[in-house]
Parts: structure tokens; C-alpha cells; sequence
């Protein structure tokens, strides 16, 4: 048999007498009535898909479904939840712990089929991009070793972004389809109520309130996935624009300026120190850009909820036909251990409130491959020129006339 291997956890026996007629004449079926069992099986020998109930006797669906996805060994193993609990709660729960998709019970043999058929595609899809990733991988790590050191890190960076992103964005777009499915299903399952004449308001009231759910969950992954797919074309960026004198004094007020709508309510004050004539030939957009973004992270990232402090923008001359640019903030400053890592990519410690860890990244790519300079975050005050005082400093030394090719 060439179908796929697909694991069936109810303590009801009838029910999985029902999908197995359903399933079992094109994909080998093994099943399990209880959590415990099912668990035991999985990690012996890992199906394509676990079809599993909620409610069950000793472990119910949700914690078997958290102890799969927790074991590296099955953490990527689709399960679809069947069960009779038909509440939004519960849907949105079976998608949150990493379900992808939730069938309820009496359940149509056509949409099983097509669920099934649907998940194991994406699966089959998922493994053919692995094991393109990982020949990939292997034909850069045999170029790497031929290259310097410092070519042997942009390919490494390089490689753990693509493998950040693909990490990073598989979560919103599973949510978003699972969310799109159950609606769809909810729309029909309406639409052929209201045509039997069989629908109440009762009926209405629970469609609401279950669309209203699966709109915010697919509202909230398309967002993101959409910040992601921003920060990733921001990190290949092509600077345009034309290389051109900046002054510098008035290209940091403007960054303050433009920022205002973020720091200005949270009581923030911004002072812009820079001598005046002070000057670069660059690029003024990647300028721009590059204080904006880390004014921003200052301001997210420096301070507490209801903290106000001061954040400086400095520009100075560096000597030898170098210029300083420096952020500064007098904020809670760095915890330990998080300024060596702040520029590997989606590294972040505000995952939990939306932060994808590209913008730093970004950056450090713009810095020093398209303008030859170099980048350094320390403690401010420290030796690489911060403001005085607690908190964080990022600095910057750039050639005062950028190279036109790098």
C-alpha cells in the first residue's frame, strides 16, 4: 500500500471502525483508545497524520496533542481533531497548541476525506522543501570551506535566516488556513440551515461568536506573517537612490520628527547632538532608515511599562575620514547574555508581544554591506563612545564618503 500512515485515537471504538471504512482502502490505519497508547505508537514508529479525539478517559486529545508537539521526534506530525465538542473555545484551543484543523463530530465523510488529503499534501510539500534545504545546505557548507572566514559567517547568517523564516512562518499560516477552513465550514453549515429552514437564533448567535474567534485568529496570523515577509526583503534590501552630500544634523532631527508619534506619548525626550557642517557622502534613505529603526528599538525595547528617559541621537566625527553615529537610551540596558546574541537573526527576548528579531539584522546588513562600516552595541558609557549613564548604546562608524561598490 503507498498511502500514508495515518494514526486514529478515539476510546470509542465505533468511531474508529467508521474511519477506518473511510480511510482504510487507500492509507495503512493503526489506532489507539487511549492517550497513553497513542503516545507509545507515535514515538515507535511516527505516522504522516494522527487523527485524535478530545474527550477520552485517562490523557484527553489536548494534552496528547502538547506532548507530541513538544517531542522533537513528532513535533511536526499534522493532527486533526475530531471530536463532538463544538465550541469556538474549544476550536480555537485545538489550533493554539498546534493542531491543524478540527473536525467535529458527526462529521462528513466527504470533508474528512478532503481534510486528510489536504494535510497530507502540505505534509508530503513540507518534506520535499526539507530535503531540497538540507541538499541546499550541504552544497553551501562544501562552497563555504573553500571561502574565507569572514564570507564562511554572511553564508552561515544567511542560511539561519532562511531557516528562521520558513520556522517563523509556518505557525501563521497553518493558524490562518485551519482559521479559513473551520469558516468556511461554519458558512456552510449556516447557509444550508437557513435554506432547510431549520435556522435559529440560537444557531446565529453561536456563528457569530465562532466567526468573530477564527476572524481574529486569521486576521492576527496574516498580519504577522505579513511583518515577517516585510523584515525578510528588508534584510536584501537594495539601497537605490543616489550616493549624494548629507548633512547630518538635520538628518537626525528628522529621524526625531518622524518618530515623534512613538516616543512623544510614552513621555520620552529625544536631544539630537551633533556639530554643526557635519557632513557625509552616502546615501540618505538607508540613513534614514537605519536611525528610525534603531529610535524604535530604543524606545520598545529600553524602557518598562510607564518608564519615560532620555534617548540621544549623536553624530560626531571619528577621525581618519570616519564619522561615529550612535542611539543611545539611559534605559534598563541589555540582561546578561543578550548583547552577544542581539544580531543573530529573529533572536528577540519580546517574542511574546509581536517582535520578530529581524530589525537589528536589518540593520547590521545595511551598515556594513552597503555602507563598509561597522556596528557595536554596548552598555552606554562604554568604550565605544555611549552617552553617559545606564541603558543601551548602538554605535556606528561609517567611512564619511561611501564606497561606491563594496
Amino acid at each position: 500500500m503507498n498511502g500514508a500512515r495515518i494514526l486514529i485515537v478515539d476510546d470509542d471504538t465505533a468511531n474508529i471502525r467508521a474511519l477506518t471504512s473511510l480511510l482504510g482502502d487507500s492509507h495503512e490505519i493503526r489506532f489507539a483508545t487511549s492517550g497513553a497508547r497513542a503516545l507509545e505508537l507515535a514515538a515507535a514508529d511516527p505516522p504522516d497524520l494522527v487523527l485524535l479525539d478530545v474527550v477520552m478517559p485517562d490523557l484527553d486529545g489536548y494534552a496528547v496533542c502538547r506532548r507530541l508537539k513538544a517531542d522533537p521526534a513528532t513535533a511536526d506530525i499534522p493532527v486533526i481533531f475530531i471530536t463532538s465538542l463544538a465550541g469556538p473555545e474549544e476550536e480555537a484551543l485545538g489550533l493554539e497548541i498546534g493542531a491543524v484543523d478540527y473536525i467535529t463530530k458527526p462529521f462528513s465523510p466527504a470533508i474528512v476525506r478532503a481534510r486528510v488529503a489536504t494535510h497530507l499534501s502540505l505534509r508530503r510539500a513540507n518534506r520535499r522543501l526539507r530535503d531540497e534545504n538540507e541538499h541546499l545546505e550541504s552544497l553551501v557548507e562544501e562552497r563555504t570551506r573553500r571561502l574565507a572566514q569572514a564570507q564562511r559567517e554572511k553564508m552561515t547568517a544567511l542560511r539561519q535566516i532562511v531557516i528562521g523564516v520558513a520556522h517563523e512562518i509556518n505557525t501563521p499560516i497553518g493558524v490562518a488556513l485551519g482559521s479559513a477552513s473551520h469558516l468556511a465550514d461554519r458558512v456552510a453549515e449556516l447557509s444550508q440551515r437557513l435554506a432547510d429552514g431549520r435556522l435559529s437564533r440560537s444557531d446565529l448567535d453561536r456563528f457569530l461568536e465562532s466567526a468573530a474567534d477564527l476572524a481574529g485568529l486569521l486576521s492576527g496570523s496574516i498580519v504577522r506573517a505579513g511583518r515577517i515577509v516585510r523584515y525578510f526583503k528588508g534584510v536584501a534590501a537594495d539601497p537605490g537612490g543616489v550616493r549624494q552630500p548629507v548633512p547630518l544634523r538635520p538628518l537626525l532631527e528628522l529621524a526625531a520628527v518622524n518618530q515623534r508619534p512613538l516616543w512623544q506619548p510614552r513621555g520620552h525626550r529625544v536631544a539630537v547632538s551633533c556639530p554643526a557642517g557635519l557632513a557625509m557622502e552616502s546615501y540618505p534613505d538607508i540613513l534614514s532608515s537605519i536611525i528610525e529603526q534603531l529610535l524604535r528599538n530604543a524606545v520598545e525595547h529600553g524602557y518598562g511599562e510607564g518608564e519615560a528617559g532620555l534617548i540621544t541621537l549623536e553624530a560626531a566625527a571619528a577621525g581618519e575620514g570616519t564619522v561615529r553615529l550612535t542611539v543611545a537610551d539611559d534605559g534598563c540596558g541589555l540582561p546578561d547574555g543578550v548583547a552577544g546574541r542581539a544580531l543573530e537573526p529573529f533572536f528577540t527576548t519580546r517574542r511574546a508581544t509581536g517582535s520578530v528579531g529581524l530589525g537589528l539584522t536589518i540593520i547590521y546588513n545595511l551598515v556594513t554591506d552597503r555602507l563598509g562600516g561597522t556596528l557595536a552595541i554596548t552598555g552606554a558609557g562604554g568604550a565605544d563612545g555611549g552617552a553617559s549613564g545606564g541603558g543601551t548604546a548602538v554605535t556606528i562608524r561609517l567611512p564619511a564618503r561611501t564606497p561606491a561598490e563594496l
